[in-house]
Order: C-alpha cells, then sequence, then structure tokens
C-alpha cells in the first residue's frame, strides 16, 4: 500500500490552517460592526473637523466619487481641499467603500442594498443605517447631544475609528428601551 503522505503535503496544510486560524482570530465578532478606516489620519482631520468622519464602508465608491466631486457645495458648506488631499480621500474612500477592494460581507451587503443607478450622499439615507436604528425612538434624535441621525459619535464613542459595536454604545440616560438584543 503506497502512502499519499508526503513532507509538502503537511506543510501546505499547516500553512493553510494556520492562516485560516489567524483570519477567524482577527475577525469581529457577529455582533460587531467594525468597519475598516484608512490608516492615515486625513480622513479624520479632514472631513471630522466638521462631522463624524464617516466610514468608508457604510456608503458605494460612487457614493465617494460623487460627494468628493462637489465638495465645493458639500451640504451647503464648502468644503473644498487641496487637490493632492482630494485624490489622497478619493482613493482611500474607494479602495474602502461598501463595494470597494477592502469589502468584507457585511459591507458588500452594504453596497447590494443601494441601487446600482442611485449614489446616496447621506449614510442615513442607506437601508442599512435605517434597518439597523429602526427601533431608535424618534426622541433620541431630538437630543441636543445628538442633534440628528448623522451624528454617529454621540451614540457610538468608537464612530471615528469605524467601531459601531452595540456594546459600545452610550448615551445620556437608558439605552435599554431600544437597543435590540
Amino acid at each position: 500500500m503506497q502512502s499519499d503522505f508526503t513532507w509538502k503535503s503537511l506543510a501546505i496544510f499547516t500553512l493553510v490552517t494556520g492562516l485560516a486560524g489567524l483570519w477567524l482570530a482577527n475577525a469581529p465578532s457577529h455582533d460587531e460592526a467594525v468597519f475598516p478606516m484608512p490608516r492615515g489620519k486625513t480622513l479624520v482631520n479632514e472631513c471630522g473637523r466638521c462631522h463624524a468622519a464617516y466610514a468608508p464602508g457604510l456608503l458605494p465608491a460612487r457614493s465617494w466619487r460623487k460627494m468628493m466631486d462637489a465638495l465645493d457645495d458639500h451640504f451647503g458648506e464648502d468644503a473644498s481641499v487641496l487637490e493632492p488631499v482630494s485624490l489622497a480621500l478619493l482613493k482611500d474612500l474607494e479602495d474602502m467603500a461598501a463595494d470597494g477592494a477592502f469589502a468584507d460581507m457585511r459591507m458588500r451587503r452594504i453596497a447590494g442594498a443601494v441601487p446600482v443607478d442611485e449614489a446616496p450622499q447621506r449614510v442615513t439615507e442607506t437601508a442599512y443605517f435605517k434597518a439597523m436604528h429602526a427601533s431608535v425612538p424618534k426622541h433620541y434624535w431630538k437630543n441636543p447631544v445628538v442633534g440628528s441621525p448623522g451624528n454617529c459619535g454621540a451614540c457610538h464613542p468608537g464612530a471615528n475609528e469605524g467601531r459601531f459595536s452595540e456594546l459600545e454604545l452610550g448615551m445620556p440616560g437608558s439605552l435599554s428601551d431600544f437597543v435590540r438584543r
């Protein structure tokens, strides 16, 4: 009887098993919403000065392109930046968009829920946002600390790092009346 065992096949098996273990160990748990953010601070520094530095994975690339093309009229404000900064931001936004090169399964579902002929400009307009916040009572949005649904950091302290886990929710008053468990 001939054995199919070789040292090469054992090494390949060990490598594949080790890589799969690393991948699983670094994956967020099923109830965590973690979106990758660009490594540099450009997004947080440029966008986060006026509002939350939204994780690129919350919108498809076409939304980010449309937004970056109209920074001179960004929701009624001139948010223009120098061209090198604009190009760097756009590359990061496109790469890490919901349909970008680094998109995970959650992000691809977000992108898949946006019709291909649409490019929403507000994260709060997406089906994903609406579904995740459907149980939030309207009066929470009126809290002066929150101000609007687009102020992610009011309830999600890790928003500027792309973390939106229910485990990290925090806001004045009790969240227990609307957090789904």
